[in-house]
């Protein structure tokens, strides 16, 4: 899946072209590489413009698709909004144990002192499934609690193509998202 979410500055030129061109509708279906070439290789792309609340680009935005480690961002958002940065948490061995054994990314080890910052930052910037699953059960009491607000917060956002089973973004089938409801948490994000 492709999605960009941009936002233009307020001292920009207030000339938006792709409502010149045709691309603020549901499904624009403009060329985005300069040569009237389609993408062709994402299963579901999408193009969203914040200011103007334009959507400039639409590929199968409804499809449902894995949401892989973009699912890591609705985490965040709900980590940072129900717990506390200087919270300090220990890693229990029957939180890391719920993960496939190469899914630890970040190798947490049992009995580590970690605060939510920097569990925060294990998930975002190296994508540290191991971080996701201690965080989660630390702000929630659980992982399913967790999962549970998840998808209550994405039904909040309007995603009407999204379940989430899991707080880290392994492929579950049960699982699923559109990019069109991931543009819809990036913007709440």
């Amino acid at each position: 899946m492709l999605l960009c979410i941009l936002p233009v500055s307020a001292d920009e030129s207030a000339t938006d072209m792709s409502v010149e061109a045709g691309c603020n509708t549901v499904d624009g279906k403009m060329p985005l590489l300069g040569n009237q070439q389609l993408i062709n290789n994402a299963n579901a792309a999408l193009l969203y413009e914040t200011t103007t609340d334009t959507l400039m680009y639409a590929h199968n935005a409804d499809a449902k698709v894995p949401p892989s480690s973009l699912l890591k961002i609705l985490t965040a958002l709900i980590a940072i909004e129900k717990g506390s940065m200087t919270d300090v948490v220990t890693v229990r061995k029957e939180v890391l144990a719920t993960l496939p054994y190469d899914a630890a990314v970040v190798e947490l080890l049992v009995d580590e002192v970690v605060s939510v910052r920097d569990l925060l930052y294990c998930m975002m910037v190296s994508s540290g499934n191991d971080a996701a699953v201690v965080l989660a059960d630390h702000v929630m009491g659980s992982q399913q609690a967790f999962v549970e607000e998840m998808n209550r917060r994405a039904a909040e956002y309007g995603c009407t193509g999204t379940h989430f089973v899991n707080v880290h973004g392994l492929h579950n089938e049960n699982q699923y998202t559109t990019a069109r409801d991931v543009a819809k948490i990036l913007k709440k994000a």
